[in-house]
């Protein structure tokens, strides 16, 4: 069995092979020769700084697609493909005030059929969201910002951080993925 992952992020790559050990028993479809991850740095097409679920669905599907292209240059190709991208989903604007979510969201295809799948969401404080909506900062130095100025502990990740340590980025990724596997796993139900 061979799974590719559109990332070289550890945080994306853990979140892939801790939920394929939960589901692939499911998958595997009998074969018990074990699996290999094979990991790329894909681009997507999605814009920089993604600001809706549309956005951040159609990043995780562009990574899928350039990383089927990327095999089939190999030669080569994976029985199942998955693009994850997290990012701002900007929900409502009224007024100055917008309100703004952090979202996971993954596509995963077999080559043939794809499916996404959607992670929890959190909402994001303007002094966060508006540096990285508005000006293009990256949201981990924005956050190292914010916490050097509320003398917090920098190198934190926007989940925990948002959460108070209740949720990380790999319980976000971890819902979507179990959500994007689905129809796979449990064809008998989606068929």
């Amino acid at each position: 069995m061979r799974v590719a992952v559109g990332s070289t992020r550890p945080a994306k790559v853990n979140a892939v092979k801790q939920i394929w050990e939960r589901i692939e028993d499911r998958l595997s479809r009998g074969i018990d020769d074990g699996v290999d991850f094979l990991c790329y740095d894909v681009p997507t097409d999605a814009p920089k700084i993604p600001t809706t679920s549309a956005d951040l669905s159609w990043s995780a599907l562009s990574r899928v697609d350039h990383l089927i292209m990327q095999l089939k240059r190999e030669r080569s190709d994976a029985d199942f493909y998955v693009g994850l991208e997290e990012g701002f989903n900007v929900i409502a604007s009224s007024g100055a005030r917008r309100q703004v979510v952090l979202e996971s969201w993954v596509y995963v295809s077999d080559g043939l059929n794809g499916y996404f799948g959607h992670g929890n969401g959190i909402s994001v404080p303007p002094q966060i969201a508006d540096p990285v909506i508005d000006r293009g900062i990256e949201l981990e130095i924005v956050i190292d910002r914010f916490c050097r100025a509320r003398q917090l502990q920098p190198g934190q990740e926007g989940w925990m951080l948002l959460s108070q340590e209740f949720l990380n980025r790999d319980q976000s990724y971890a819902l979507a993925l179990t959500a994007a596997f689905a129809p796979f796993y449990n064809a008998h139900v989606y068929g």
